[in-house]
């Protein structure tokens, strides 16, 4: 931990700019002492390291997310909606995190960097190590199994 502490926070702040870096950088030495047995001794171990970080920190940034967009529907904009309109938005909400948690990590981590990040093609791919096409192919599997899952349940 002590070699590695010091590259995962950096990654961590990078990518959150607060003070939750430090939370997530330990959670990241955390998850890997917990699955261990996951590792290849024949890999080096920073980039699994920085595999586990960026899980937990676009998690995070997920959550922010629609935290944000849940404050923002609820204080901004037209008037409060019924306590059933407000419910209604829950439970909506709910169902897009879920399908979203659902997915498989390319797509989810693709749909996640463009639609909420607003990311370019070409920047998912470097982020995540992989050719441009595979963005695109992510992109389109995951915006259709998300589609299929939220089928008839209208999104705000």
């Amino acid at each position: 931990m002590l070699r590695f502490h010091r590259p995962v926070h950096r990654f961590c702040w990078r990518l959150l700019r607060s003070a939750d870096a430090e939370d997530l950088a330990q959670d990241t030495f955390v998850r890997a002492f917990v699955h261990f047995e996951r590792f290849d001794p024949e890999r080096p171990v920073l980039p699994w390291l920085i595999a586990i970080a960026r899980r937990l920190c676009l998690d995070l940034l997920r959550r922010r997310k629609v935290m944000a967009r849940t404050e923002t529907m609820t204080s901004t904009g037209p008037p409060a909606p019924s306590p059933e309109g407000e419910a209604s938005l829950r439970e909506q909400l709910s169902r897009l995190d879920q399908a979203l948690g659902d997915l498989d990590e390319g797509p989810r981590e693709a749909i996640v960097l463009f639609h909420i990040e607003e990311m370019s093609y070409r920047d998912i791919a470097a982020a995540l190590e992989v050719p441009m096409g595979t963005v695109m192919t992510w992109l389109h599997r995951g915006r259709a199994q998300l589609k299929r899952a939220l089928e008839g349940a209208p999104i705000p």
